[in-house]
This record gives structure tokens, C-alpha cells and sequence, in this order.
């Protein structure tokens, strides 16, 4: 029976939709994990490198968010002239590569420097994602798919504070980075 909010007659997504769904939605666990190391880190970051508070927060807030919300504006207007699979595995890969640079960081410009590019990466995933998301399933299944994309937001964020809270008393604050942006360049190809 159509839904009274669209006419038109269900058609179930593909298999490929689903398995699509899943694999935008590990990139944006990834991207989300990525995203809180900084917050995770802070105290250690403070303590090995000599950051302040100030430093932290502008590389996890202000300055991520600034240059993260001007790219993504452009990369979604890329997005809709270019092929969407390339430029995703682009952003991954150029996001993945910065992350496990981050970990050979001395200091704040070798912190800051790497994390305004994974911005960049980063910035490629949802304008893209959502795009394909909207090709791949039907309009009365669009909402269905986006809220499990988005689910990626919570449990990037869960895993990124459970790993890190893990591995970095384990083997350092270093070793998170390396090990996401390792995992990212796998999942790039």
C-alpha cells in the first residue's frame, strides 16, 4: 500500500544498497573515531607535547569545525560534478594518511598541520555519501538508510574513547593514531 507521504508504490533497495549502506556507515564510525582522539588524548597530549587547554581546543573545535565546514561545502558541489566513489576513497585516504602522521607529532604545528588535512579528507565522506545513499535506495527508504549512516556519529564516538582509553595506556597516545590511520588506508582501495 503506498504511503500517504509518497504516492508511489515500495520497491525494496537492492543487496548492493544494503552493502553500500554498511560501508559508508564503517567510513563514517571511522571518521568519528578519528574525530574524538584529540578529546581523548587531550591529557596525554598536554603532558607529552606541552599543549595548553587553549591548543586542544582549537584543534579538536574551532579550527577543525572552521576549515572542516568551508571544505565540505566545496566537496559537496565536487560531489555533485564528479564521481562520488573516487572522490570518497580520495578523502579517506588523504584523511587516513594525516591521522597516522599525527602520531609522529613533536608539537602543536606538527598536531595542527596533519589534522586541518584530515579535515579535507574528512569533509569528502557525507556530501558524497548521502548523495549515493539517494541513488542507491528508493525515495521511501532515503530516511531509513541516512539514520543508519548517521548512527556512525555514536559509535564512532564510543569506540574512539573505549580504544583509546585501551590502547593508549597500553602503548601511548601515538598508537591510536597509527593504528585508525592504518585502518583507514586499508579501507580506502
Amino acid at each position: 500500500m503506498p504511503s500517504p507521504i509518497d504516492p508511489r508504490p515500495a520497491v525494496p533497495p537492492a543487496a548492493d544498497a544494503w552493502r553500500l549502506l554498511a560501508f559508508l556507515t564503517l567510513l563514517n564510525v571511522l571518521n568519528f573515531v578519528d574525530r574524538i582522539l584529540i578529546t581523548a588524548l587531550a591529557p596525554l597530549l598536554i603532558e607529552d607535547l606541552g599543549l595548553t587547554r587553549a591548543q586542544i581546543g582549537l584543534l579538536a573545535g574551532f579550527g577543525f569545525v572552521f576549515f572542516y565546514s568551508f571544505v565540505g561545502l566545496l566537496l559537496g558541489l565536487a560531489a555533485d560534478r564528479w564521481r562520488r566513489i573516487p572522490l570518497v576513497a580520495a578523502g579517506v585516504a588523504l584523511w587516513s594518511a594525516m591521522t597516522a602522521l599525527s602520531g609522529a607529532a613533536r608539537g602543536f604545528a606538527g598536531l595542527a598541520l596533519p589534522r586541518l588535512f584530515v579535515g579535507v579528507g574528512e569533509a569528502t565522506l557525507t556530501p558524497a555519501a548521502l548523495s549515493m545513499l539517494g541513488d542507491a535506495f528508493p525515495p521511501r527508504r532515503l530516511a531509513m538508510a541516512s539514520g543508519v549512516y548517521y548512527a556512525g556519529i555514536p559509535l564512532g564516538t564510543a569506540v574512539g574513547l573505549i580504544a583509546s582509553g585501551w590502547l593508549a595506556p597500553r602503548w601511548g597516545w601515538r598508537a591510536p593514531f597509527w593504528i585508525l590511520g592504518g585502518l583507514g588506508l586499508v579501507a580506502a582501495p
